[in-house]
């Protein structure tokens, strides 16, 4: 699949979801309901296996992935990555340990981070907080993967069940 086609499948999903938020938002009573409805969207369009680098299988879309920096210490997490599954790593061996999570991988496609304001959760102010590291987070790791020559559309998905 090419990066277009998956941008187009990620923004019909996320899409689908908000639809799903204003409809029925007291269905999302978590953050952790959100990203599974979004995963499980996700699937119908980024579930099938695929070879990895240490000939393994595995999909390309998988939550709470753990990025590491130079100095290979964890830097930080995302909700949702979809990456190219041909340079994953699950397996030791090769030139280069694997991370401490178990896993390894290069030219992620998609980065998402999702934020449910509830109805009774942190202020507004907080909340604000939140999405500024969590757009700042998404602008770093769009520069690194840049860096490495690769193209990643990211996505911060906010959802405000409070009443205003």
């Amino acid at each position: 699949m090419e990066n277009q086609q998956i941008k187009v499948k990620v923004e019909q999903k996320i899409n689908t979801l908000i639809d799903e938020f204003k409809a029925t938002p007291d269905k999302f009573l978590t953050e952790e309901d959100v990203r599974a409805y979004l995963y499980h969207l996700l699937l119908a369009d980024f579930n099938g296996l695929e070879q990895t680098e240490d000939n393994q299988q595995s999909i390309p879309v998988h939550c709470e992935v753990r990025w590491y920096g130079r100095s290979k210490k964890l830097k930080c997490r995302s909700d949702i990555v979809i990456f190219d599954v041909s340079q994953l790593i699950t397996k030791k061996g090769g030139h280069f340990p694997l991370p401490s999570k178990g896993y390894g991988f290069n030219n992620p496609y998609v980065i998402i981070e999702i934020k449910l304001r509830r109805i009774n959760n942190k202020s507004d102010n907080r909340f604000k907080i939140d999405l500024i590291a969590d757009r700042t987070k998404l602008q770093e790791l769009k520069i690194k993967v840049a860096e490495s020559g690769h193209m990643v559309y990211t996505y911060l998905i906010a959802l405000i069940r409070k009443t205003i």
